[in-house]
């Protein structure tokens, strides 16, 4: 059974990076993915009063973890990415793993790293453009290469528009885009984050476009940190569980 724990939003942000740690311990999945603005981009946040860290002891922080990690583009990851990815290879000897319109197989689980519309892409990307701006003139190598695969689990950093886990209308509105690619190819699950506060206010943390299950995972800026453990279970399907914790 696989089980990938995805946590989106971490803004350089002491607090959600020692609660990811501890997480990861307690846990102890096949692999963590980080959906995107696990770095910031541009100062204080305006809401949170915790300490943030500098992106090189965010890669320090997250070597502790055993656990292989993969990385969803935001848009609060711009010319950061330089600093994290060159700490990153000192501790590892090797290149943090870049979901930027890729694939990963991790278990019996194909996961699909959407690219993030917003901010600044050049350097998290590294010289690979897509082809395109539209999902359809990357993803259609994805589905052609893996097939079903490419269907099962989505990590987008934006949530798709038109759910009850974005406030309308608001600079976190979210893609219409993926939206557009949800209705499309009806993926098992997609997680996503970037609107760190209407799940919390309201009290929803899923909702559903066709039978495509949706999940906004965004923080609280001071914790606790808001996670969701994806399993595949014996059926074949995915099923995830919220992990709220300090």
């Amino acid at each position: 059974m696989s089980r990938i724990l995805v946590a989106t939003d971490l803004h350089q942000r002491a607090v959600l990076y020692d609660a990811l740690v501890k997480l990861a311990s307690k846990v102890k999945p096949d692999a963590i993915i980080l959906g995107g603005d696990f770095l910031h981009g541009t100062g204080l946040l305006p809401y949170g009063k915790t300490s943030q860290l500098t992106p090189t002891l965010c890669a320090v922080e997250l070597h502790a973890i055993e656990e292989p990690l993969l990385f969803v583009r935001g848009n609060h990851e711009d010319e950061n990415w330089f600093e994290f990815r060159d700490a990153w290879r000192s501790l590892h000897a090797s290149a943090p793993i870049r979901l930027n319109g890729g694939y990963a197989m991790i278990g019996e689980v194909g996961v699909v790293g959407f690219p993030c519309a917003m901010g600044q892409e050049e350097a998290f990307s590294e010289g690979e453009p897509l082809g395109g701006e539209h999902y359809q003139y990357w993803f259609k190598h994805l589905l052609a290469d893996h097939g079903d695969d490419a269907r099962r689990l989505w990590i987008m950093h934006e949530p798709p528009t038109g759910t009850q886990l974005s406030e309308e209308g608001s600079p976190v509105e979210g893609n219409a885009w993926w939206r557009d690619a949800i209705e499309e190819h009806q993926p098992e699950l997609v997680v996503c984050g970037h609107d760190h506060t209407t799940s919390i206010r309201r009290g929803v943390w899923q909702d559903k476009i066709g039978v495509t299950n949706i999940i906004n995972v965004g923080q609280n800026m001071d914790g606790p940190l808001h996670a969701t453990l994806v399993t595949d279970q014996a059926s074949g399907r995915l099923q995830f569980e919220r992990l709220v914790t300090a």
